[in-house]
């Protein structure tokens, strides 16, 4: 009986890790950490105080490529450049009221790990 249980907590646990990591818009090759904290990023556009206290460096998910190297990185990581480039479209389509809200890093972490909120940031005029 004991086994029966252990097995279904561990299928339980494996599904819902691969459930979670299904969830991210992960950069090419990134594996996460164990024990990596996600941050609510809502909290500003619901007008409300962070729930955690975090710095900019805590958000710090893709390596930035300065616009001068942009073309060369195409060749050096083109799956990489691709998925950057996305995360630049996904950038500029959103209104001023966001671009002004949210920080570059902030952007690209909800860009990597709240899907819904990318979702929602889409439709704020």
């Amino acid at each position: 009986m004991n086994k029966i249980l252990v097995l279904t907590l561990l299928f339980s646990l494996v599904t819902f890790s691969q459930d979670s990591l299904t969830k991210f818009n992960l950069p090419p090759g990134c594996v996460l950490k164990q024990k990596t904290q996600l941050f609510d990023l809502s909290y500003k556009l619901e007008g409300k105080a962070p729930s955690h206290n975090f710095s900019e460096l805590d958000l710090l998910v893709v390596k930035d490529i300065p616009s001068n190297e942009l073309d060369s990185f195409k060749n050096i990581d083109p799956e990489y450049y691709n998925y950057y480039m996305k995360g630049i479209s996904f950038f500029d389509s959103l209104s001023n009221k966001v671009k002004q809200m949210y920080t570059i890093n902030e952007l690209w972490y909800i860009y990597v790990f709240d899907q819904e909120l990318k979702n929602k940031l889409l439709t704020v005029k």
